[in-house]
């Protein structure tokens, strides 16, 4: 989606809240919205959370930083 969360919204993992959001924006390089959040260490890249966005959770994925275009396909068109 193009949702771009706020900040402080909770994150779940599992179903269990695990976390919240610290900060979002949108990523232009990816084409996609960003969410820093705290999570517990056990939480890894790739695995699969939930943001809770004014009363819906919105599926996430832990991704390594830092955030880029390894296809470069935006750059081919």
């Amino acid at each position: 989606g193009t949702s771009v969360v706020l900040g402080k919204e909770p994150v779940y993992v599992a179903g269990e809240a695990a976390g919240y959001v610290t900060s979002a924006a949108y990523g232009y390089t990816v084409r996609k919205p960003i969410a820093y959040a705290w999570l517990p260490s056990a939480v890894g890249v790739g695995d699969a959370v939930e943001i809770e966005y004014f009363g819906r959770r919105v599926a996430a994925t832990v991704t390594a930083e830092p955030l880029v275009d390894p296809g470069m396909e935006r750059l081919r068109g």
